[in-house]
């Protein structure tokens, strides 16, 4: 507050305190000359009494006697009295016996105050000689206005110029007082809140008075103090809960963020290494569906604490949101000492969790940008260590890597791409081509695989482009749903015509991990009228293998449903012979790497041809391209076969005019 400002409140303070005053001993005088204008009315009263007393009967002694000489010899001692005027004798009639002196003209004031007094009267009376008493006339006495008032101006001028000179003293005192004991600390209490910072409510504690410690004053100073001691207390909370993840007590994006802001500007200014380690649990998903959220947050505060016990006292960790965290390494030095950083993060969080009183192995993918070669600020650099992070979840997570340039050039493919993939499953501008499947023992048309196409411009793009980006953002669950949706609509109107076709359709692993993806399914292929028996889903033998437990109840709510199921790609993972034994598959499919050998070298693909047999299963060979292959296959007892060399994948309409027609006429 400026010196300029308190001033101006002690002078307004010490006005109104004089005013103050002023108003009060004025009403105060007022009051004093109210009783002062009674007393002297009580005064004036008696000494005309007084005097009627002493002039009443020799004055009716005169009137009875006509004696005015008498009467004027009366009038003599009244007239010298300074309160009378005027002295009048009058007869029963009014008319005027004898009189002396003239009546003064009352002051407006005077005449206000002594109405009533200014014109006394008395009757004169005689007694007769038998004692009975007998008007004969009436005294009057004209009171001098002046006379009887000037005891009271004086009064009432003295007593507001003493009150006046009171009051302007008393006001003053009572300003100096007031300054002193309540002005002065109030501007004092407020110089002190002025100097109060909000964001650090405690440096600058209001001061308690000097003699105020135990009054008013002091009592105001000491509650403000708990106020800022509260609002620090909240503050801090806030600060925590705005900076800190309440899960984990790391810190969050925001201060994460913050930190890494102030440590690229620290190695900006010192020339030193800095990395950032972009980090994703590879299975937390798992553990939420299999064990629930709560045991997924329990995991997550495991992870922090490992994540912390595994670094530096210097590094930062933090909790980005869901199973993201971020490391900021400062003075990174060389790669290698950044790589021995992730490992170690890597071998922390391979070992097993204990929760919830099941074992849980997590595992995780670390991406690594280093500055300043990866990027000069925070959000270039967060950008390519997720850019990395997902390239070594690329890989089949427990890795880390490194940020290259040919990583963002993916990253930026992927955008676009799943941009226009969604825009084309939008604008269903995606086809369907089917490659018939021939039975090797007969030479029929054994059933057709569905293969999503993408024509786009004046080029077909190929599915390696665009399924891994599909799987990656997720949209494969929508465009596997619209596969199945056109398979079974193109099914449908072959059955009405032709007849029933088997028609095979790929199912991704995050289709399987929908938890209502049997019954949704169901409804596709019943919404065309068809039933499930007709059709066949073929899953990788990696995705099979992922989460044996799970993917059985999956598979067998499909095959509950009367979903075909078949094995696709099987031999290129590490399938377990006794969990073939127990899924309820249909079909194992050789992959084309294998058939490609054919028949120079065949052990895998006879073994599994083999296997089919003893477990019962349909065998079929992908990949067929020449006669030498197909041959082997037809002679080794492989049952079915599909492949360029029996017939590429077609359009609908294409593969019902050369295949579904040809038949029905050779049929």
């Amino acid at each position: 507050m400026a010196r300029g400002t308190l001033r101006s409140l002690t002078w307004r303070q010490a006005l109104v305190t004089l005013t103050g005053a002023l108003l009060v001993g004025l009403v105060l005088t007022l009051v004093e000359g109210g009783f002062a204008v009674v007393r002297e009315r009580d005064k004036a009263e008696r000494r005309i009494t007084q005097i009627m007393n002493l002039v009443a009967g020799p004055a009716a002694t005169a009137l009875w006697n006509f004696d005015t000489a008498l009467a004027r010899n009366q009038f003599e001692p009244v007239r010298t009295l300074d309160l009378v005027d005027r002295i009048e004798i009058r007869d029963m009639g009014g008319a005027i016996f004898a009189a002396d002196g003239v009546a003064a003209t009352a002051g407006s004031w005077t005449g206000f105050i002594f109405e009533g007094l200014l014109r006394a009267q008395r009757p004169l009376v005689n007694i007769a000689e038998d004692g009975r008493r007998r008007e004969i006339g009436t005294l009057v006495l004209f009171i001098d206005p002046l006379a009887i008032g000037d005891d009271l101006r004086t009064y009432i001028l003295g007593s507001l110029l003493g009150g006046l000179l009171r009051n302007l003293l008393l006001g003053a005192f009572l300003s100096v007082i007031f300054h002193r004991f309540l002005t002065r600390p109030l501007i004092a209490l407020g110089r002190d809140l002025i100097r109060v910072r909000p964001a650090e409510p405690l440096a600058s504690p209001i001061r308690v008075p000097r003699g105020h410690r135990n009054d008013e004053l002091g009592y105001v100073a000491s509650r403000i103090n708990e106020l800022l001691a509260q609002l620090h207390r909240s503050q801090t909370e806030l600060r925590r809960l705005a900076t800190r993840d309440p899960l984990t007590d790391l810190p969050n994006r925001v201060l994460m963020t913050e930190t890494l802001n102030v440590a690229l500007e620290r190695a900006g200014r010192d020339g030193t290494h800095l990395a950032l380690l972009f980090l994703d649990l590879d299975r937390f998903k798992h553990v939420n569906d299999s064990l629930g959220h709560g045991a997924g947050d329990n995991l997550l505060r495991e992870v922090g604490g490992r994540l912390r016990g595994a670094l530096r006292q210097s590094h930062v960790v933090g909790r980005l949101g869901g199973d993201e965290f971020l490391v900021v390494l400062e003075n990174a030095g060389t790669v290698e000492e950044v790589a021995q950083a992730a490992a170690r993060l890597l071998a922390a969080l391979s070992r097993p969790f204990g929760i919830d009183g099941q074992v849980v192995h997590a595992g995780a993918s670390i991406g690594i940008a280093m500055h300043p070669q990866d990027g000069a600020d925070a959000v270039t650099l967060m950008r390519h260590a997720d850019v990395a992070m997902y390239a070594a979840k690329a890989m089949g997570g427990g890795a880390f890597k490194f940020f290259d340039k040919a990583m963002t050039e993916r990253a930026l493919v992927m955008l676009r791409t799943e941009a226009s993939l969604r825009d084309a499953l939008a604008g269903d501008r995606l086809d369907v081509h089917y490659q018939p499947k021939i039975d090797l023992a007969t030479g029929r048309l054994a059933g057709v695989e569905a293969l999503v196409r993408w024509p786009h411009g004046d080029r077909m793009i190929s599915p390696a482009e665009f399924i891994p980006v599909a799987e990656e953002t997720g949209l494969i669950v929508e465009l596997g749903e619209w596969v199945l949706r056109r398979a079974s609509r193109d099914a449908a109107h072959w059955r009405h015509i032709h007849g029933a076709v088997t028609v095979a359709v790929n199912v991704s692993a995050r289709q399987l991990a929908e938890p209502d993806f049997p019954e949704r399914a169901v409804r596709i292929v019943s919404e065309a009228g068809l039933l499930p028996r007709q059709f066949i889903l073929e899953i990788t033998e990696t995705v099979v293998m992922r989460d044996v437990a799970k993917q059985m109840a999956v598979l067998n709510a499909l095959r509950g449903f009367g979903f075909g199921v078949a094995v696709d790609d099987f031999g290129t993972g590490y399938s377990s012979l006794a969990y073939l034994k127990q899924l309820p598959v249909t079909m194992l499919k050789i992959d084309r790497s294998f058939v490609n050998d054919l028949p120079e070298d065949s052990a895998i693909a006879a073994t599994v041809i083999a296997l089919g047999k003893r477990l019962g299963l349909t065998t079929i060979a992908e990949g067929v391209e020449t006669d030498r292959q197909l041959e082997w296959l037809r002679a080794e007892g492989c049952m079915l076969a599909q492949g360029y060399l029996l017939a590429k994948p077609m359009p609908a309409d294409q593969f019902e005019r050369q295949f579904l027609m040809v038949m029905a006429k050779v049929g």
